[in-house]
């Protein structure tokens, strides 16, 4: 595969991944949003987490253009490198399955007045599948470009991942009490029958 096949390749699954979070904001958007009741941080709290994620998510990213560009990889063997193709096809299907369910999607954890708990398409396999999905794009970055920037980028999503969904969990907690227990006692966080 030659380095413009590669970029056109990585590039291209970046951006089919990224696409439904996109069309997702857009159609919420041109419907008016929703009135946020309750945040699970207030001020700079709620903003930090995520902009801690994105700083997760960043490093990945430098990591493919050290990589693309600068022709930085470990040698990992094409064939095991390319797992990371059906590796994000699958999570981009998993984060549509996600968006077709999850009425209430936002950047920053808030209920809506109309909120109800979503435990239905890939919320019956983990309570927080997008971020399973980042994740999951964060290691087929990896695989698709072996660097220590895009090791260390699956470590940082998953750390910035991690507290988001532990902040969101405790304003779930508040909103829906013993409901919510019960669910995240039977689901795992991120991956199933593991964390």
């Amino acid at each position: 595969m030659t380095g413009f096949q590669m970029v056109f390749l990585v590039y291209g699954l970046h951006a089919l991944f990224w696409s439904p979070f996109i069309i997702r904001r857009q159609m919420d958007s041109r419907s008016g949003g929703v009135k946020i009741v309750l945040e699970a941080h207030q001020g700079k709290g709620a903003s930090t987490v995520v902009l801690l994620h994105g700083v997760g998510i960043s490093v990945s990213y430098i990591g493919i253009a050290i990589g693309l560009f600068g022709g930085v990889l470990w040698p990992l063997p094409m064939a095991v490198r390319l797992l990371g193709v059906p590796i994000v096809l699958v999570t981009t299907w998993m984060i549509v399955l996600v968006m077709r369910v999850f009425r209430s999607w936002r950047l920053k954890a808030a209920l809506s007045r109309d909120h109800q708990l979503c435990t239905d398409g890939p919320f019956r396999i983990v309570r927080h599948p997008i971020y399973t999905g980042i994740l999951l794009l964060a290691v087929a970055s990896f695989l698709l470009v072996p660097n220590a920037f895009t090791a260390v980028g699956i470590v940082t999503t998953f750390v910035a991942g991690d507290l988001r969904a532990s902040t969101e969990e405790s304003l779930l907690r508040r909103a829906f009490g013993d409901r919510y227990a019960a669910y995240s006692a039977k689901k795992k966080r991120f991956i199933p029958f593991v964390y």
